[in-house]
């Protein structure tokens, strides 16, 4: 089963020197790697501070926008992995294993598996197509 874990930062200490960013990055691709060449891992990244961000919001069909972090709030989404394993326990393993202990907080949700009701259709290409 595949399960996202989503890491949250803003949540542990905001004060870390340029040496232990450096540490902290290679760590993560260091893991990112391990967790591949075991065939765990499906896909990660780190995503870009939420000043970056752009919300899209739907009201009576009229779509708009903002620029920005919508919600002021410490915490927002930093980076995620979709990793694969037998079940919760072991995702968790694989999510609590590395640099990030103690600097931010994650969330492991399993991935929601669906088949289209009339062609049988479901998103397993879009898995299975990098692995080729």
């Amino acid at each position: 089963m595949k399960y996202l874990c989503i890491v949250y930062a803003g949540s542990g200490p905001n004060t870390l020197s340029a040496t232990e960013q450096t540490a902290i990055k290679d760590g993560c691709i260091e893991q990112d790697h391990a967790l591949f060449q075991a065939g765990k891992l499906v896909l990660a990244s780190p995503l870009q501070g939420p000043e970056a961000a752009v919300s899209l919001h739907y009201r009576n069909g009229v779509a708009s926008r903002t620029d920005g972090p919508y919600a002021e709030t410490k915490e927002w989404i930093a980076g995620f992995m979709v990793i694969e394993a037998a079940d919760i326990e072991e995702a968790l393993a694989f999510a609590s294993e590395g640099p990030l202990e103690g600097l931010v907080d994650l969330e492991i949700r399993p991935l929601l598996e669906e088949q289209h009701s009339r062609t049988g259709m479901d998103r397993s290409i879009f898995f299975e197509r990098g692995r080729k």
